[in-house]
């Protein structure tokens, strides 16, 4: 991948883009920027962040990025696991076979732990920092940053690149604690995850770096950039505004470095969690109280004026304007303290367990898990409060997901952790909940014990303790339920606590056909009938669906929020509806809300028996047995082998195979048995099912769709090859071979061969890498084509190429530390040339023109190269040098070198002696 690397550098130089992509957003993913808040110790002890990663799947994670990249990881982690990432307490472990991984990093390139003291938090305003870390799956995951110091921690889930947004509202809780932290503030991160991004801020509240409240101001982030946004002390941020320009995505992480809730209760902590943008935002939500606590202060955060606010289903009376939050104090019978709790922003005490709530236009909604010191009173579930502070987006009901792997945090202090889950009451007891340790599960489904919330009996609830010390190896947990539904997972311990969202699926639209929901990516695994009448319905979904542009698959395109559509050929079929509307209290301007993409199968009333075809064992095309159907024909041993070449026979019409492939199986649709194909294997596969149904026989699926089968397939693997080609920036360097990537989807390269301008030569493919041999040629621009033949079916492919061999880096010489000179033609080959530009580090030395670039102090380290014109007029650039800081030079005495002019030519002297410009001493 060298070639490739260098060929993207130089790439900035001629290309500048901005790319829009609309995807479903969920909190699994496979792209992450990652940042954090910040934590502080009430004893103001070093902090300890680390990463933690759930896979469903086994795969392989990469994280890059940190001040001066300084973190480079590659990692294979198992199927079900949750590893964990910069734990530095933890012993180390990176194989996925003894254990759960563990894989330690240094915490300074990604967090300031030079921060200790929340006093000193105020000296980070209006700070920018590389502390942004990038994170790639190769399938989807989860990812969670846990922040940790001693007697202090909490937890976010955090937002794949497909969830974020541009535009989001903060809220946290007031950063008001005990007079030994009298000093201390709110704080919000702001990541950007694109170069060039502007950032607008609106701050509530005024701000260490000098912006008052209310003042809109802009900040510029490059991607893996973040910025801090510090209010003055015993301000909140709670609504501060920030919108990226031009939609660019950006990521905001708020939170509090230690507080206390409610303000004036001895315990503090810190708060951190990610926040949603407000695309995402929802208008129904169901929030639980936290075992072991005596009560939780819930905020909602309005986007829009006017705002209205349902309790249990009872209006308030309550308008809520943009950015403003609203605070409930959900507490247990016989709690004493509270509004009573100091100076907290409490608008409203309820006593249970659970709160249905139900906003007129879409809000933020927090749960925020009291001190240990909101201790409860007679008939409290405990006297006294476990844990300190902790912070957890709540999910709105439109959000829920169906499975989700996720972990405890334990440390000394923290050893109870619990689960809280919302379902619908009539398939909440589907609900399965897994212990996990390496590859033993335990069924834990018994712990949930479920509850209707009382003012939404649809939904019931379920707490649940999940672990202590003593099943401290059993702390990952797999979470299932079809029907779907919302969790918070929490710990409390000695004077620390943690809570994080186990995940959501952020927006998703969802279609009716039939009586059938499809949301995108599913894939039908009932069976449809030609002639059959489908009746399509988009009006599904929290927001007024006003227009659908429907996609059918076979070529028909209608538009209508509900209609209708039949089909006419047997076969797979993928519809595509294109959702517009009003969002729920924006303008009255339709939008593009989203897409929805599934699949089903539409199969023929009869199908007839499947024909033999010509094969290697029947070669003889007048061969009576040809055309007659399988297995009524008797056929020579060993002669299966290639009956049917590449094609299912329907009756109305042929149809290839790859059309009924999904995910590397071929799906028999009358019998329901699905046969794997391994994609990259040249060999080929028989599916033989050797039945000879009649009527009575018949198989009827939900339309009583009669059919008769008799089959048997061959399915074979053509090659399936891409060859990346992009002539602007590939090239190879003189005396160099040229490198490309390339994937093979399928099938097997029997033998490849190049030809370079009338030349033939031998490519080598290995390893994603095609090497053509260019060493011998000289620099210009050059067109070659790759021929790639077939293992297993009889085909050539062909490949043009485009690529330029550029001059070699020694085309030109670094000298006593400020010259860079490029040889004249007779110390260089032979080339020579009318006209030079320097670069350093991809941009254009403004005037450096000359065969002689000169610094008048020592050049400074980087990369350099020059675009060379030759006597021909062809321009082409140099390969680059990296310079680096040089201490020594010819003359210790004298440094820089100067340059002299004698005689028109051009000398360098150093110190008393002089030289030409290749270091050869003339005087």
């Amino acid at each position: 991948m060298k070639r490739v690397s260098k060929s993207l550098l130089l790439v900035a130089l001629f290309i500048g883009m901005t790319v829009q992509a609309w995807g479903q957003s969920s909190t699994l993913g496979k792209d992450f920027w990652v940042s954090s808040s910040l934590v502080c110790s009430p004893d103001k002890a070093t902090a300890t962040p680390y990463i933690a990663i759930s896979a469903e799947k086994a795969c392989d994670i990469t994280i890059t990025g940190g001040l001066n990249n300084a973190i480079n990881i590659k990692q294979k982690v198992a199927e079900g696991s949750w590893s964990e990432f910069g734990h530095n307490d933890q012993t180390e472990n990176k194989n996925p076979n003894v254990g759960p991984i563990n894989v330690h990093m240094d915490p300074s390139a990604w967090y300031p732990t030079n921060m200790s003291n929340a006093n000193n938090v105020y000296t980070l305003a209006g700070q920018k920092n590389m502390y942004g870390l990038h994170i790639t799956a190769t399938e989807n995951i989860s990812v969670y940053v846990i922040l940790a110091s001693k007697h202090s921690m909490d937890a976010s889930n955090i937002l794949p690149m497909t969830a974020l947004g541009a535009e989001y509202y903060t809220q946290d809780y007031w950063s008001k604690v005990k007079s030994d932290f009298a000093d201390a503030v709110g704080l919000t991160t702001i990541l950007g995850t694109e170069d060039n991004t502007k950032v607008e801020i609106t701050p509530k509240g005024d701000t260490y770096d000098g912006h008052a409240s209310g003042q809109t101001y802009t900040i510029d982030l490059n991607q893996g950039q973040t910025y801090y946004l510090v209010t003055k002390k015993g301000d909140r941020l709670a609504g501060t505004h920030i919108k990226a320009k031009e939609g660019r995505k950006i990521a905001v992480y708020c939170g509090v470095p230690i507080t206390n809730v409610p303000t004036n209760i001895a315990a503090h902590d810190c708060l951190f969690e990610q926040s949603m943008p407000i695309n995402y935002w929802g208008t129904q939500f169901i929030v639980t109280r936290s075992l072991e606590k005596n009560g939780n202060i819930i905020g909602i955060t309005a986007s829009l004026n006017g705002t209205e606010l349902k309790l249990d289903g009872e209006a308030q009376g309550v308008v809520l304007e943009e950015g403003q939050t609203y605070y409930i104090l959900l507490q247990n019978a016989g709690d004493p303290n509270g509004k009573n709790a100091g100076t907290s922003p409490i608008d409203r005490i309820i006593t249970g367990d659970a709160l249905y709530i139900e906003t007129s236009c879409p809000c933020a909604v927090y749960s925020y898990d009291t001190g240990n010191s909101f201790k409860g009173g007679s008939g409290a579930e405990v006297k006294n409060g476990q844990g300190d502070p902790s912070s957890v987006w709540v999910a709105p009901l439109q959000q829920r997901i169906n499975r989700i792997i996720f972990g405890t945090c334990y440390t000394d202090k923290t050893k109870d952790h619990f689960l809280n889950v919302v379902s619908e009451t009539e398939k909440c007891q589907n609900t399965k909940l897994y212990a996990m340790y390496g590859k033993t599960e335990i069924d834990k489904s018994n712990l949930l014990t479920w509850t209707p919330v009382p003012g939404n009996p649809t939904y019931s609830y379920a707490r649940a303790k999940i672990g202590d010390a003593t099943t401290k190896d059993y702390k990952v947990f797999r979470l299932v339920n079809n029907s779907k539904f919302i969790a918070t997972v929490y710990g409390n311990g000695e004077d620390e606590s943690y809570a994080y969202s186990a995940g959501s699926s952020a927006v998703e639209y969802s279609v009716s056909m039939n009586g059938h929901t499809f949301s995108t990516g599913d894939v039908s695994s009932d069976l449809f009938c030609i002639g059959t009448t489908f009746n399509f319905d988009a009006s599904e979904g929290a927001n007024e669906i006003t227009r659908t542009e429907w996609d059918f698959g076979d070529g028909t395109v209608e538009s209508g929020v509900i209609t209708s559509h039949k089909y006419n050929s047997p076969g797979w079929y993928d519809v595509k509806a294109t959702l517009y509307g009003k969002h729920v209290c924006m303008d009255d301007v339709d939008r593009m809300l989203g897409e929805v993409n599934f699949s089903f199968l539409v199969v023929q009333p009869k199908i007839v028996p499947g024909k033999i075809g010509k094969g290697p064992c029947l070669d003889d095309p007048t061969d009576p047995r040809i055309g007659k159907n399988v297995p009524d024909t008797v056929l020579p041993a060993n002669c299966w082998e290639d009956t049917i070449v590449n094609y299912v026979y329907w009756g109305l019409n042929t149809t290839t195979v790859d059309t009924i492939v999904r995910k590397d199986s071929y799906y028999e649709p009358l019998t329901g048995i699905t046969y794997p194909v391994d994609p990259t294997d040249p060999k080929s596969y028989d599916v033989d099912l050797k039945m000879n149904l009649t009527a009575e026989h018949g198989i009827h699926n939900q339309y009583q769709c009669d059919s008769l089968l008799e089959r048997h397939i061959h399915i074979r693997s053509c090659l399936d090859l891409e060859i990346y080609n992009n002539p602007e920036i590939q090239f190879a360097c003189k005396g160099e071979d040229f490198e490309t990537p390339y994937t093979r989807h399928k099938g097997t390269i029997a033998d490849m061969s190049a030809v370079i301008n009338g030349r033939e030569v031998k490519p080598e493919a290995a390893d994603g890498i095609l090497v053509i041999p260019t060493a011998d040629l000289e620099p210009g621009r050059y067109e070659a084509v790759v021929s790639v033949s077939d293992t297993t079916c009889d085909t050539t492919y062909v490949y043009p190429i485009s690529f330029a061999v550029y001059y070699p880096k020694n085309i030109f010489k670094y000298k006593y530390n400020n010259i860079l000179a490029v040889y004249n033609s007779a110390n260089n080959g032979g080339y020579e040339f009318t006209a030079y530009q320097w670069y350093y580090n991809g941009t254009k030395i403004e005037g450096a023109t000359a065969s002689i670039y000169h610094t008048e102090d020592q050049m400074p380290p980087g990369d350099y190269y020059v675009v060379l014109t030759d006597k021909n007029g062809m321009t082409l650039p140099s390969c680059s040098q990296t310079v680096a800081a040089r201490t020594v030079v010819p003359n210790a005495n004298a440094m820089p070198a100067q340059k002299l002019l004698r005689n028109q030519q051009i000398y360098i002297q150093v110190g008393d002696a002089i030289y030409d410009l290749f270091g050869q001493k003339v005087q």
